[in-house]
């Protein structure tokens, strides 16, 4: 758990000491983005720890309406189990981490970016899904290495400004051998400025699961800006479909949150 605070604080930091935008912003509401944040389980007594970020290491401009990055991916995601006391048991956690390159660009007029990523996810049991030395399922290894390739419109309404995006996932290495290798998806996010503090934003994420179930993802909140393009992301999360934790790659969730995330403006 030292090991865990000791990891957000870092992230905290670094993202602090970073004013640069990213070209490519992360998905809303898409399950394997990088965060720093938190998600309070409101239908089970758990909760999720995302610690992490996304960098551009290098930028530069094609031609006066193409722009391009490379950058990395690290984070993870952990489920901490709630008890009295305030004690929070780590029983899983997830590490994604790789190399993406983002564009932006313009094409009949409109707007557009892509994002291509090439990462690896593995899972891990923690000592607080264990009781007496014994873990409560037995730990299996789980390792995914794959392709991430995205396309998204951006609109440029003034009643509400959004991006709709679809992509695919390719796996080109798994353990366990059986899971799925092509992941496609669709979503859409959004923000709508309410004051130059305060927006609205929100995003829905639909794509193929584990076991070929439909995984949705929503959230929706107030991002507030407290200085320089810094801020904090407050607000309601829904999920329903195959855990997004690889040591429970098989079960259904459905549950609702509460929680917020340190964002970029």
């Amino acid at each position: 758990m030292k090991k865990i605070i000791f990891l957000y604080f870092l992230c905290s930091l670094t993202l602090l000491a970073n004013d640069e935008v990213l070209l490519f912003k992360p998905y809303t509401s898409a399950i394997f983005e990088p965060r720093i944040g938190s998600v309070i389980n409101l239908d089970d007594n758990n909760l999720r720890l995302d610690i992490g970020a996304s960098f551009d290491l290098y930028r530069f401009n094609l031609d006066e309406k193409t722009e391009l990055s490379i950058g990395g991916d690290f984070f993870t995601y952990t489920r901490l189990r709630s008890e009295k006391n305030f004690k929070f048991p780590v029983e899983t956690s997830d590490y994604y981490f790789g190399v993406n390159s983002a564009m932006k660009f313009e094409a009949f007029e409109q707007d557009f970016a892509t994002r291509l990523r090439i990462a690896h996810i593995s899972s891990h049991l923690v000592d607080g899904y264990s009781l007496g030395g014994t873990f409560f399922k037995m730990p299996f290894v789980y390792s995914r290495e794959f392709v991430d390739l995205s396309l998204a419109y951006i609109g440029k309404s003034q009643l509400l400004p959004f991006r709709v995006y679809g992509g695919g996932i390719f796996v080109y290495s798994t353990t366990p051998g059986h899971l799925n290798e092509l992941i496609p998806y669709i979503g859409i996010d959004f923000t709508k400025r309410i004051s130059n503090y305060f927006e609205l934003s929100g995003g829905l994420d639909i794509r193929k699961g584990e076991s070929n179930r439909t995984n949705v993802a929503a959230q929706l909140g107030v991002n507030m800006k407290f200085f320089k393009n810094f801020g904090l992301f407050l607000g309601y999360y829904k999920y329903a479909g195959s855990s997004m934790h690889g040591m429970f790659y098989d079960n259904f969730d459905n549950y609702s949150g509460i929680g917020f995330q340190i964002i970029y403006f």
